[in-house]
């Protein structure tokens, strides 16, 4: 189901802010708030590098829909600031591509 897979790449997000890593297809670890403020992942590093693998294969499918993923979940960026820093268009084709990008992921993690 979707929303699982939403749900797993919120926890995957987390894992990324607070994993030293340095696994993150080539993403630099970015501090979003002050250490030890960002509540413990809920994954398994299992399960946060399956998701990080589906998203590396993504990217090398899809830059743009790698990066509005990583944008939307890892930095928690809004809508209209992906759509500029982007460069895909409107916050609709940033919805669609963010869509997209998570129907994508699904498949990939209940293929495995």
């Amino acid at each position: 189901m979707l929303s699982d897979t939403q749900q797993r790449l919120t926890e995957w997000a987390r894992w990324v802010r607070t994993s030293d890593s340095g696994l993150r297809m080539g993403y630099n670890r970015v501090s979003l708030v002050p250490a030890g403020s960002v509540a413990m992942p809920v994954c398994t590093d299992e399960e946060a590098l399956a998701v990080d693998r589906a998203i590396a294969r993504l990217r090398r499918r899809d830059k743009d829909m790698a990066d509005i993923l990583v944008m939307v979940y890892s930095y928690g960026f809004s809508m209209a600031r992906v759509a500029r820093e982007s460069g895909v268009g409107s916050r609709e084709r940033v919805r669609y591509l963010l869509g997209a990008a998570e129907a994508w992921v699904d498949a990939v993690l209940h293929a495995a």
